[in-house]
């Protein structure tokens, strides 16, 4: 029941790819500073410490969807994971930082 839930959910957010739910009209119940501006995650150090470890947990999330439905799973070295969150940030600062997450997990190994 699990995996076939979890394979649902990695369905569905591969599905949103192209157009993430800020691009699309999609309602997400997002929670946290995830749903903030990039602009506003790099406004302050404690919104940045906040994100960071909102960055962490959905990435994890993100990991667990794909383990259980057996999707590779981008590398889990946190430091190059932030950086490359802030790049992605920089070039667009009025994304959601889930946003910014998201398209950065689709990448990530890629380069």
């Amino acid at each position: 029941m699990v995996k076939a839930f979890s394979l649902a959910a990695l369905v569905f957010v591969v599905s949103a790819h192209p157009t993430f739910a800020q691009d699309t009209k999609v309602s997400v119940g997002m929670m946290g500073i995830g749903g903030m501006s990039c602009a506003h995650w790099r406004a302050t150090k404690e919104h940045q410490s906040e994100g960071a470890v909102w960055i962490y947990g959905f990435w994890t999330g993100l990991n667990y969807v794909a383990a259980a439905s057996e999707q590779p799973q981008p590398g889990t070295d946190t430091a190059a994971i932030v950086a490359e969150v802030k790049k992605r940030c920089a070039e667009a600062p009025s994304q959601t930082l889930a946003s910014a997450v998201w398209n950065t997990y689709l990448e990530f190994d890629k380069k």
